[in-house]
């Protein structure tokens, strides 16, 4: 920034001077700013609407064109502390029994109390060539490869068992091995455990209890394939036995097998690994043993209601907000405040002013009048579906009115709401909550009426407003409003901010510099003044 230093001689205000007689040209500045502001909170505007329209459009109407959208079942279960049941669509209407038999289990090894050398208490910080028998000669494997080695297998030998020509038992499952030195304290050897992994990624959880002086292990997950055991053929049995962990020896350590789940169903058994079974479409979690389980499947009615429900709600939530937006006060008048006018306003002045701006971003915007009017126009449609006038027995169209689905009446709304759809008898609208709910009748007595009428409606206004969406010279792909032009207009801004900025530039640097002209004429004059006064003084 030049710094300048002006009116020493003439004793004038010359900043302020120039400022008035640039001030048409600030304004400009300003105006340009303001525009630009304004621009870049419509097109944020925009692009907020925009990305609710493309979601609408996407999920909702995108699966509502389908008939397996409105396949909704549901199972009734006779003892649902027992069993849960999630239902397909694929899932048959059936009544079927069952009975869970057992429940999976994960292996799990409860450790002997550890006791050290000394007789001290053993902690984290203990090393285990101070357990009693670890570094012991007796009982030392005859094979070095095996001096401090412990392996874990995972899953159950088949039964029976493979052999080899010489019967020995063929043993291919996965395994991890654990190398203790003797110099690592009880939590690193624990760290160990819980780190090894198989081939596959199996391994186990493992953690030591101070208080309880006992290493306790379990499977990462329930079931058979999943159970860990300790091979004694290739370990050292001095490890096993420091860190408590002999099951076999029968001496206070504890091991439990991991099992599957069993249940049956219809007659017929079967196994999973984590009490969860998936049949013909129904998704069965076993939660406890029991008999005699009676599970019901049947169409839910209410699943194919709560997804019209959800159409309408969606349906009504955007056009209320483009109603909004297109019916906002016009606020042209508004600009961006500069820092000059906010300094000269109070807080509350300001969040109105801006208040306004924002709200009429899109006011009377001829797009957005577009939209509304072709989804409206769509809600209104009718289709031939077969229905039947029950008082005259002729067919009809099918409408919203079909299924008692309106809009409010003129006196039973406010203006923004007349618009949006509401179901009679719906127990959450409190305007229509009273009245006949012949859209959950009509469910029960003709599903696919109503679904062939949702459908329609659907496909109608997914091509709608993917016709509207579709991309041009001046939109994207998915794009209501003209984008590219949008993008073009912020260039565009840029282009003349900084022509009115250098504009201003100029004549306040040629106002200053005549100012410095007629302040250095002034200097000279003065001095001149000076010159002669003191020359008449003299004579």
């Amino acid at each position: 920034m030049t710094m300048r230093i002006t009116g020493l001689a003439s004793g004038l205000d010359t900043e302020s001077i120039i400022t008035e007689l640039t001030k048409v040209e600030s304004k400009k500045v300003d105006k340009i700013k303001s525009d630009q502001k304004k621009h870049d909170m419509k097109l944020d505007k925009w692009k907020e609407l925009n990305k609710k329209v493309v979601d609408f459009y996407n999920k909702t109407l995108s699966n509502l064109r389908f008939d397996s959208s409105y396949i909704k079942k549901t199972t009734s279960v006779s003892n649902s502390d027992a069993v849960s049941v999630t239902t397909a669509s694929t899932a048959m209407n059936s009544n079927q029994t069952m009975s869970v038999n057992k429940l999976a289990s994960s292996a799990y090894l409860t450790g002997k109390k550890l006791t050290a050398s000394e007789g001290d208490s053993v902690r984290n910080t203990t090393t285990l060539e101070s357990l009693s028998g670890f570094s012991s000669t007796e009982n030392a494997p005859s094979d070095e490869n095996l001096n401090g080695k412990i392996r874990i297998r995972f899953g159950q030998l088949p039964d029976p068992p493979q052999v080899n020509d010489q019967g020995q038992i063929i043993d291919n499952r996965e395994y991890i091995d654990i190398q203790l030195e003797g110099t690592e304290t009880v939590a690193q050897a624990i760290e160990k455990f819980k780190t090894a992994k198989s081939e596959s990624g199996l391994g186990v959880n493992a953690s030591f209890d101070a208080t309880q002086g006992r290493v306790y292990m379990s499977a990462s997950s329930s079931g058979a394939e999943d159970s860990f055991s300790i091979d004694y053929s290739f370990s050292d049995a001095r490890a096993i036995s420091a860190l408590g962990l002999d099951y076999e020896a029968g001496d206070g350590a504890v091991y439990q097998s991991g099992s599957d789940a069993e249940i049956t169903l219809n007659g017929v058994d079967y196994t999973s690994k984590n009490n969860t079974f998936e049949i013909n479409g129904l998704t069965i979690t076993a939660k406890q043993v029991a008999e005699n389980i009676s599970l019901q499947t049947a169409d839910d009615t209410s699943g194919i209601y709560d997804m019209v429900k959800n159409f309408l709600s969606e349906y009504n939530d955007l056009i209320g907000e483009m109603y909004t937006l297109y019916n906002a006060d016009d606020a042209k008048e508004y600009d961006i405040l500069t820092k000059e006018q906010k300094d000269e306003m109070t807080d509350d002045e300001i969040e109105d002013w801006n208040k306004k701006i924002e709200e009429s971003l899109l006011a009377k915007d001829p797009t957005i009048f577009r939209v509304m009017s072709e989804m409206k126009n769509i809600m209104m449609n009718t289709y031939d579906l077969g229905e039947i006038d029950e008082s005259t027995g002729k067919e009809v169209k099918t409408s919203m009115w079909s299924f008692r689905i309106a809009t409010l009446g003129y006196f039973e709304s406010e203006e923004g709401d007349r618009a949006k759809w509401h179901i009679h008898g719906d127990e959450d609208d409190e305007k229509t909550s009273g009245k006949e709910d012949r859209l959950k009748a009509m469910i029960e007595k003709d599903p696919e009426l109503v679904r062939n009428f949702f459908k329609n409606i659907s496909k109608d206004m997914y091509s709608k407003l993917g016709d509207l969406m579709k991309s041009t010279d001046f939109s994207s792909a998915y794009t209501l409003y003209e984008d590219k032009q949008m993008k073009k207009q912020v260039d565009t801004y840029k282009t003349q901010l900084k022509e009115a900025q250098d504009k201003l530039g100029a004549m306040e640097d040629k106002y200053y510099d005549k100012f410095a002209q007629m302040e250095k004429a002034m200097t000279k004059l003065n001095e001149q003044t000076n010159s002669l006064a003191g020359m008449l003084g003299t004579g």
